[in-house]
Parts: structure tokens; sequence; C-alpha cells
């Protein structure tokens, strides 16, 4: 309960950056495209291996992008936001909130400098531990600007849909109808996956758009 009510929630705020629509980092005053991104927490875990870049599985059990979520100003969205765009999904929870702002700034980078068609930025901040009597508190605690809103996932409704780990940074990529086609994230950014990412997205741009 202490740590819920001392985490500082307004750092899983997303910011609309030039031409990506959202990312889970809070601006500097050198840049508004590359930013820092933390989120205290009481104790600091073992750095894990990163997750393998892949695609979806042959057999498609992953299932196409589909949420229903408030931010915190109450106003629901859908993948219908999505719908005819290339989206990359952020999760993270608490903990993993604290690696988001580095992966965020790697993949825009990496995005800009491969010339990638524009994309759709989602972040889902996953908060099923917060009991009913707080999730006020906890809304209160993100940014009151609009333009700075954050989906909020009370139920993990996203980790149980796609089998997200925790702790850590998950990023997903699905295509302009809504398929799935990778999944990357873990902790310390790994390069290669980020490649990976941007190769993807770049396959994958609408009637070859860019």
């Amino acid at each position: 309960l202490y740590s819920l009510l001392t985490t500082d929630y307004s750092l899983l705020a997303t910011l609309p950056m030039t031409d990506l629509r959202f990312a889970l980092c809070r601006p500097t005053s050198s840049s508004r495209l590359i930013a820092a991104c933390g989120l205290a927490c009481l104790f600091l875990g073992l750095s894990l291996p990163a997750l393998p870049a892949g695609p979806a599985p042959a057999d498609g059990t992953v299932p196409p992008l589909t949420f229903a979520l408030k931010d915190q100003f109450d106003r629901e969205y859908t993948q219908a936001l999505c719908a005819g765009k290339i989206a990359i999904v952020f999760e993270a929870d608490r903990e993993g909130s604290k690696f988001s702002g580095q992966w965020s700034a790697a993949i825009a980078a990496g995005l800009k400098s491969a010339a990638s068609p524009a994309v759709q930025w989602v972040s889902v901040a996953e908060l099923p531990s917060v009991p009913g009597f707080l999730q006020g508190f906890v809304k209160s605690k993100f940014p009151q600007d609009k333009t700075q809103w954050t989906l909020l996932d009370w139920h993990g409704r996203f980790i149980k849909m796609y089998g997200l780990p925790s702790d850590r940074c998950n990023v997903l990529v699905f295509a302009a109808d809504g398929r799935f086609l990778l999944r990357i994230g873990g902790r310390e950014v790994d390069p290669a996956a980020v490649s990976a990412l941007v190769a993807a997205v770049a396959a994958a741009a609408p009637n070859g758009k860019r």
C-alpha cells in the first residue's frame, strides 16, 4: 500500500512528440523526441535479458490488436484508434516503466533514421495491483493535461491476452489491419531487436507508404 501511495504515476504518462502519437516518456529541455522516463520504485531488480524479437506464430495464436481501455480522464479508446495504421504498443507495469524511456527513444531514433512510415504509438499502464478504492487517487497522479494521456489497464487484460511478462517494457507491433507482427522488449535495450522492429514496420507499410 505504501508503494502505491508514494509512486510517481506521472512518469507513466504519454506525450505527443513530432509525428509520433504516443510515447512512454517525458520530454527534456533539449528534446521532445528522445526523452527520459522512469518510475520511482522501492526496490531495484537484477537485470534480465531482453525478449528476443519474434514474428507472429504460424498458427495464428496471437490475437489481433484488441482493446477497450480508459485513460486517466475516463475517456475510452479502442483498437479503432489504430485503424489503417501500423500500431506500436508499449506496455509496462510499475517496474517495467523504468525501462520504457530507453526503449521508446531507441525505437523512435531507429524509425526516424530509416525514414519509416508514420505509426500510431499507444501506451498502456498495467495497474492490476491497485485496489478499486485507490483507483481515483492513482488517476489523479497522472498529468492533468489532456494531451498527455495513458490507457490504464486495471485488470491486466493486455498481460493476459498477449501473454506478456512483468517487470520489463513490452513492445508489440501490429499491422494496419490489426494483425500481430512482432514482440520485443526487456530491461536493457537490445539493438538487434530494435532493428528487427524497424524492419517489420518498413515491410508492413500500407501500400508501400513511407
